[in-house]
């Protein structure tokens, strides 16, 4: 062992006080935060202009800031679709250059007695078309952009093979593309039409797309509370110190009944106000678990397009805490779709044996570099 914890014990020791001591405070803001959600909860349309000329505020919609929506019933007969993926990104200190994005998922039929459909399917990125993009090289969010567009493209294929029969297709994470905030302008475009296609292709086949987001870190509606304190005001907002900075929205909705959503809310992200159009990015809080436990709440996405049609958005609502509760607190076919992405360091050596051997196959010598050949014999036990 090289991690010397005798080192970080009195360092520990005060952090455990510190966090005792912040847990008070942070009980005293939710209780704060809540307040102000019902004293403003009538203000959505007044705040509205003032929330959009910013980004750090959730936008309101016509409901009610306090609105509690209780859990509603789900059609009998109902498909859910889910897709997470994972990727192994390029590396130059490998036997080649390449990289790899495997994409799974998972079609759950409610109410049909079928036993769930598992698929993952694996892709290997190592053409100079493959490995670079506008001069620069696929990786990072470059990558992961091009794995979120095979997420998506999976769940478009679903819902068009169960069609006419609505799908419900989930997402794991945001449906924002907020990698894409440092792209240039032209690549960026390019990316979100390709992701929009997708989406256009779930609503044309008659799905439902969502995207839920587990322990959710957002603070827009607490940062919606601050504006509202300000009577709306966005400079003041911007000068004055916001007193639940750090406080995530799902403490605030932590109170939900069991199964119950809040009230929808329009996400302030820039690429959604800009570029999404019809596909505008709404949300709303959801309380996942039985009555009688301890809250888990989640936060929920979803296009302009399906919470604008109650019995889709119900839809939605419902079978979002049908897929929870088969588990306990998180989507079934989300879970099974990660498992089946996930690709463990078994596989990832394989892989890579794979790959070495192709290469010698071809006549093409290839060795790590020595950095990476040290750090193999070290992590071994050399």
């Amino acid at each position: 062992m090289t991690l010397e914890l005798s080192q970080l014990t009195q360092q520990v020791e005060t952090m455990g006080k510190a966090a005792a001591e912040r847990q008070d405070a942070y009980a005293d803001l939710v209780r704060l935060a809540r307040q102000w959600l019902a004293s403003y909860a009538d203000q959505g349309e007044k705040l509205r202009d003032g929330a959009r000329s910013g980004r750090e505020a959730a936008i309101p919609t016509a409901e009610p800031l306090d609105g509690v929506f209780p859990l509603p019933e789900i059609p009998e007969k109902l498909t859910v679709a889910a897709a997470d993926g994972s990727q192994i990104q390029p590396d130059r200190h490998g036997a080649a250059l390449y990289y790899m994005i495997n994409i799974g998922s998972m079609v759950y039929r409610h109410g049909s007695g079928e036993a769930p459909e598992a698929r993952s399917e694996a892709t290997l990125g190592y053409t100079e078309d493959d490995l670079y993009e506008n001069g620069s090289p696929v990786s990072g969010n470059l990558l992961d952009i091009r794995r979120d567009l095979g997420e998506l493209r999976r769940l478009a294929d679903v819902c068009e093979e169960e069609a006419p029969s609505p799908t419900v297709a989930l997402v794991d994470g945001s449906i924002v593309l907020w990698v894409l905030r440092d792209r240039p302008p032209g690549a960026r475009k390019e990316k979100v039409e390709a992701y929009l296609e997708q989406l256009d292709r779930i609503r044309r086949a008659g799905g439902i797309v969502g995207g839920f987001i587990s322990r959710p870190g957002y603070n827009e509606v607490t940062g919606l509370l601050h504006l509202a304190s300000l009577d709306g005001d966005r400079k003041k907002a911007e000068k004055e110190p916001n007193p639940f900075q750090h406080l995530p929205d799902r403490a605030v909705f932590a109170n939900l009944p069991s199964g119950a959503r809040s009230a929808l809310f329009v996400s302030p992200k820039e690429t959604s106000q800009r570029d999404y159009g019809q596909h505008e990015v709404h949300f709303f809080y959801l309380n996942l678990v039985q009555e009688g436990e301890q809250p888990v709440i989640a936060r929920v996405e979803a296009p302009a397009w399906v919470v604008e049609d109650p019995a889709k958005l119900d839809i939605l609502h419902g079978a979002i805490v049908a897929q929870a509760r088969i588990m306990g607190d998180y989507p079934y076919a989300l879970a099974r779709a990660d498992e089946l992405a996930y690709i463990s360091s078994q596989e990832r050596a394989a892989l890579e044996e794979m790959v070495s051997t192709a290469l010698m196959r071809a006549g093409v010598r290839s060795t790590p570099s020595p950095k990476a050949y040290y750090k193999r014999l070290t992590r071994r036990g050399f």
